[in-house]
């Protein structure tokens, strides 16, 4: 029993021609009890975690370089895996496209060389990336769920909060004067999951960052672009404005106190 449920966890399973994870599709789908569930875990975990590395700067270097070097070791397995067995086919498409996938091997390297040039695109889209895998919940088809699909949430997790904790401790700024970084970031990626689905793999149905297909659940395939650069904007306006919201307000209450402080004497 225990061994049945162990393959089941981490086995990956012929069906004729295709190799898969185990699936059993009776899942309750997007917008379920699990699917709320993980969006109040991962909210929850990014503000106690900033909370925490706010008061404690220190102890974060060692927290977040052991989620970040996991999730690379675990994926990195995990796609070599996929590439091995057959899963993928051709075995080139095991190399990352989708941006998240890209940003789950480029976030651990940025953060442990400390490449600063990239820091900005990297962290923005890392939130960004992670926050719509989140919304869209796109796990939860099945009621077993795999080591490969927790785990896939887990990184989209990581993207979201390691970004929030550098912020806390002081390592990174969500500087408004720096955020046109992000539009050559998005449009590289853009352009490297172009070639992914025209020149890799043509005629193939590729549709990597989505951007043949749209995977939204409303508009068209004529005007689905103009969503995606509309929910661009959203997010990164999001992004931007919470944190100069709040240096805001903490400006505004410590000029108060400053005031009354002076007031008093």
């Amino acid at each position: 029993m225990i061994w049945e449920w162990i393959v089941k966890f981490f086995g990956y399973f012929r069906n004729g021609t295709s190799v898969s994870s185990f699936s059993d599709g009776l899942g309750e789908g997007e917008f379920g009890w699990r699917h709320f569930i993980w969006i109040f875990l991962v909210i929850a975990i990014a503000i106690a975690g900033y909370l925490y590395f706010k008061k404690y700067p220190k102890r974060e270097k060692a927290i977040v370089l052991t989620l970040v070097i996991g999730m690379f070791c675990i994926r990195l397995f995990h796609q070599t895996l996929r590439a091995s067995i057959g899963v993928e086919s051709p075995w080139t498409q095991a190399f990352p496209f989708h941006m998240c996938t890209v940003l789950t091997f480029v976030l651990p390297l940025t953060i442990v060389f400390n490449w600063k040039a990239i820091k900005v695109p990297v962290y923005v889209l890392s939130i960004m990336g992670g926050i719509i895998t989140v919304l869209l919940g796109g796990y939860f088809a099945d009621r077993f769920m795999t080591f490969w699909t927790l785990e896939s949430m887990a990184a989209h997790t990581i993207l979201i909060i390691v970004p929030i904790y550098e912020a806390a401790s002081g390592k990174f700024e969500f500087n408004l004067k720096e955020s046109w970084k992000v539009i050559p970031g998005i449009l590289v990626l853009m352009g490297w999951a172009t070639l992914a689905n025209n020149v890799f793999f043509p005629n193939m149905g590729a549709n990597y960052m989505y951007l043949v297909t749209n995977e939204l659940p409303f508009g068209t395939q004529e005007n689905f672009f103009f969503f995606y650069t509309l929910i661009f904007a959203l997010f990164f306006g999001l992004i931007y404005g919470i944190p100069l919201l709040l240096k805001t307000l903490r400006n505004n209450r410590d000029s108060q106190k400053q005031t009354q402080s002076l007031s008093a004497e």
